[in-house]
């Protein structure tokens, strides 16, 4: 059995990443034509954010949409994240979901186009990626190695990845949107078979330290914050259970647990109209954040928080992480 992260003093290390897809990433998704005009909500979730963040003294990695980090509107906004000890990571320039199956050296350009922005608008180059919905692939990781990337974090292993694009065509359908949804979207039984803990992927232009969103050791049922948020729209004590399930399930499985958010779990179903197609928008965006910042502050209790890089750093001092060649859907 793999041995558990060294530890810094408060249990053993868990990592927090924050993927910062915005209005309009959802509305392409699901195929509701206002994206083109580039619709916002960051001006009102980042403050929200970050406040939560500040309070619970917890730094975490912000995976960054490159298209936003170059609109000068948001420029102080991205500085924040860096200013505040936060560390950006590369999200893509503009969140493709077909993007790891495009050519590598296409996906390079993309990635490398990203981190330039991203890095002038925080002042800091990122390390790690994270693929739009989790879109994974050799050339992708190849394109990442070939960048000198110190980290990728696209793996989900979700069992749940056949819900998850029939609930993504149903809540098209009720936005009036017209979705064309990829049949990898959000994995397949063969990605949710990949490993939980941290691993290195050995490819053929050398090799990456994968680490994994986690999932439910065993059921491989997710619990990042919008699943939560979508359980706590019918039972916050169920959703509060089940996260700590989830939690004590990592330390006895010897799992370092990488715990997800999204902008959209600080948002309610007050704070705009145009979210209502999303998961977990039943409620106030007060009573998100305060359900959110409750969950936070349970994962700090009982684990390390670190953001990726920092995780990835600690790993590549005192571990030998296991090494896998890529099988995955796309």
């Amino acid at each position: 059995m793999t041995e558990p992260v060294a530890q810094r003093g408060s249990g053993p290390a868990a990592t927090l990443s924050l993927d910062l897809d915005n209005l309009w990433c959802y509305q392409r998704s699901f195929g509701i034509e206002a994206w083109r005009d580039y619709p916002s909500f960051l001006d009102l979730a980042v403050p929200r954010i970050l406040e939560v963040l500040d309070r619970l003294d917890l730094r975490l990695t912000v995976f960054i949409i490159g298209r936003d980090a170059a609109q000068p509107a948001n420029r102080a906004l991205m500085a924040e994240w860096t200013k505040r000890g936060h560390e950006p990571g590369n999200h893509s320039y503009d969140h493709e979901l077909s993007l790891h199956r495009w050519p590598r050296e296409r996906i390079a350009d993309e990635v490398r186009r990203a981190g330039d922005v991203i890095a002038e608008a925080t002042g800091k180059t990122p390390r790690g990626f994270r693929g739009p919905a989790f879109g994974l692939s050799p050339a992708l990781l190849e394109a990442l190695t070939d960048l000198g990337y110190a980290y990728d974090a696209s793996s989900f292993p979700s069992s749940l990845g056949a819900l998850a694009r029939l609930y993504h065509r149903r809540q098209a359908a009720k936005a009036g949107g017209r979705a064309e949804i990829q049949d990898d979207l959000y994995g397949n039984l063969r990605d949710s078979r990949q490993p939980l803990r941290p691993y290195r992927w050995s490819l053929g232009n050398g090799s990456l330290v994968e680490t994994p969103v986690t999932t439910l050791p065993l059921l491989r049922l997710p619990f990042q914050g919008t699943y939560l948020n979508y359980l706590a729209d019918r039972s916050p004590g169920l959703a509060s259970g089940y996260f700590n399930a989830a939690l004590s399930l990592c330390r006895l499985r010897r799992v370092p647990p990488s715990f997800l958010l999204h902008a959209t779990d600080f948002l309610g179903s007050d704070d705009s109209a145009a979210l209502a197609c999303l998961p977990g928008m039943r409620r106030s965006g007060a009573e998100k954040t305060a359900f959110m910042t409750e969950r936070l502050g349970a994962l700090k209790r009982r684990f390390d928080v670190l953001p990726i890089g920092a995780f990835v750093d600690r790993l590549e001092a005192h571990h030998d992480l296991p090494q896998l060649s890529p099988a995955l859907s796309a």
